[in-house]
């Protein structure tokens, strides 16, 4: 086994191991759930190189430091105030799926109302209404990561796909299976 690199994970607080063994790159997580702004990280360090064999007296002073920057992390007082808040009412049904693009730009949603609609996340405005399945639409989604086109599917055994910039059906695949 071999270190590859260190990963930090905020919250909860603990360092991830990612390491090769035999040829395939794995993770390992520390989780850190007692550290505080009061822990010593000498101390922390001793403690992590006693019970892991991947982290070497080599490597004390980086892993110091990753405990440095969670402590520092804890005391940073962060005041975000999240108040956007909107409620989107367009589909006469209840929705049965939603899904984001990559950016998180734009999202679709699909209704038992049969048709999905494209929104603009930031603004809150109906892009594109997507008509055409003659049964709930079930199941939607960008193709990530680049996001210029929409799969839909259905209960009346077709998926759709369609242009996400116009909202143009491309086409229709069926189930053959339905004959």
């Amino acid at each position: 086994m071999k270190l590859k690199r260190f990963l930090l994970r905020y919250y909860p607080p603990g360092i991830i191991l990612e390491y090769d063994k035999g040829g395939n790159l794995r993770t390992k997580s520390i989780d850190l759930l007692d550290l505080t702004p009061e822990t010593n990280p000498d101390e922390l360090f001793a403690e992590i190189r006693q019970s892991e064999p991947l982290i070497t007296e080599s490597r004390a002073d980086q892993v110091k430091q990753l405990i440095v920057r969670l402590q520092q992390k804890q005391v940073q007082h962060d005041h975000h105030k999240f108040c956007f808040s909107k409620e989107l009412k367009a589909h006469i049904l209840p929705l049965t799926n939603v899904a984001f693009d990559k950016s998180g730009s734009r999202f679709i949603t699909g209704s038992y109302d049969r048709t999905c609609r494209v929104w603009d996340t930031a603004s809150g405005t109906e892009l594109h209404k997507l008509e055409g399945h003659r049964n709930v639409v079930y199941t939607v989604a960008f193709n990530n990561p680049y996001g210029d086109k929409i799969a839909t599917g259905s209960f009346d055994k077709t998926c759709k796909l369609w242009c996400a910039e116009t909202g143009k059906c491309f086409h229709t695949f069926v189930d053959i299976r339905q004959k």
